[in-house]
């Protein structure tokens, strides 16, 4: 068995294997999906292939090439098998799917190194979770409850009745998209600690600013109750970031682009600040800026280290709202590639997970 060093290769030439045995569900891959758009691709985890036919045939990585293909990315890393028998493709293709050993659920529970991970975010179910589950009568009702607990024990009564009522907001377009007040707009500088929603447990106090690069199955609560995000003292928030992809209906896109913007004019009502989310597909880049006023000067986007085309168009449709060479801009994530155009384009770039001062990366001048 010979086998090349991990290496880049693009999206067009591989191919996914035929009568492949393993199957994911429509909850994993979605998770695959959020977790390769948040992360990118793990470097000790690249794609097994075989050279078959003058394809270059996935062994092991089916689910991320599908997913990568969703993702609409150009290329990812690979490991090229050669001279393997049929056995041992066999044993590559079984052997990647399969878990030995079993968690130790008590250490996860206990030990503090894990005390801060969410488990659901990365797929792993915990038994008591799963027993909680099982006495709820159903996933809404549990959000109900969750609502209202909130309401009562964090916000008045009547301010919550109020401001949580069905409302429509001043728009500046057709769409009747509501429109970003001017006087809620962050600084320059990052309010600090900065994280992801519900990376840690939504109970925790002290978050000062939440961005929502994360799944978008975590945004089913904010809709039906925004205020709970602000029921830890965060003041400052990222827009919602609801996926949308070249393959987005327009129509549908329209909707994501309504319930992000009407959740951060909510906010800002309450006396929130907003940084307007840039972060999505080129097909909706001019119905992203319904609602976003001219003049406005709070702007936040993801990095992909595969797309800094995008992340400068991104950085320019700052620059032509705010009317200003240098906007004031977060960048999250994305690695080096995406540093190095934050640090051209002067505009601040933040690491991934980064929950402290010491892991901001700042662009020159003051972002």
């Amino acid at each position: 068995m010979k086998h090349s060093e991990t290496i880049k290769k693009g999206i067009a030439e591989l191919a996914l294997l035929p009568g492949n045995p393993r199957t994911i569900s429509k909850k994993d891959f979605a998770r695959l999906v959020d977790s390769i758009k948040t992360n990118g691709f793990w470097p000790h985890r690249p794609l097994a292939v075989v050279e078959r036919d003058g394809k270059l045939v996935v062994l092991a990585g089916n689910q991320r090439l599908k997913a990568a293909k969703k993702l609409k990315l150009e290329s990812v890393p690979v490991i090229i098998y050669s001279e393997l028998t049929r056995e041992e493709e066999q044993e590559l293709i079984l052997r990647d799917n399969i878990n030995n050993g079993d968690w130790d659920y008590n250490a996860l529970q206990v030990d503090d190194f894990w005390q801060d991970v969410d488990f659901g975010y990365v797929g792993l179910e915990i038994p008591e979770a799963e027993e909680k589950t099982a006495k709820k009568s159903s996933v809404e009702e549990e959000e109900e409850k969750e609502m209202k607990s909130d309401a009562d024990d964090n916000v008045p009564v009547d301010l919550f009745v109020d401001m949580l009522g069905d409302r429509i907001y001043d728009s500046d377009n057709e769409f009747d998209i509501p429109s970003l007040r001017l006087d809620g707009q962050p600084n320059n500088g990052l309010l600090l600690p900065f994280s992801g929603w519900g990376t840690d447990s939504r109970a925790k106090k002290g978050i000062q600013t939440y961005h929502f690069y994360v799944e978008d199955y975590r945004f089913n609560n904010i809709w039906k109750n925004p205020i709970a995000a602000m029921n830890g003292g965060c003041t400052e928030f990222v827009e919602p970031n609801l996926s949308l992809f070249d393959t987005t209906p327009v129509a549908y896109g329209l909707q994501q682009i309504y319930m992000k913007r009407w959740i951060s004019r909510f906010w800002q009502e309450c006396g929130a600040k907003v940084y307007a989310d840039l972060n999505v597909a080129r097909k909706f880049y001019r119905y992203n800026r319904l609602g976003i006023p001219e003049g406005y000067n709070a702007f936040a986007t993801r990095g992909y280290a595969d797309r800094l085309e995008y992340l400068k168009q991104e950085i320019q449709t700052a620059r032509e709202i705010s009317g200003l060479d240098k906007p004031n801009m977060i960048v999250y994530g994305g690695g080096e590639g995406v540093r190095e155009v934050c640090l051209q384009h002067n505009v601040l770039y933040v690491e991934q997970f980064m929950a402290n001062r010491g892991r901001i990366i700042k662009g020159q001048g003051d972002g």
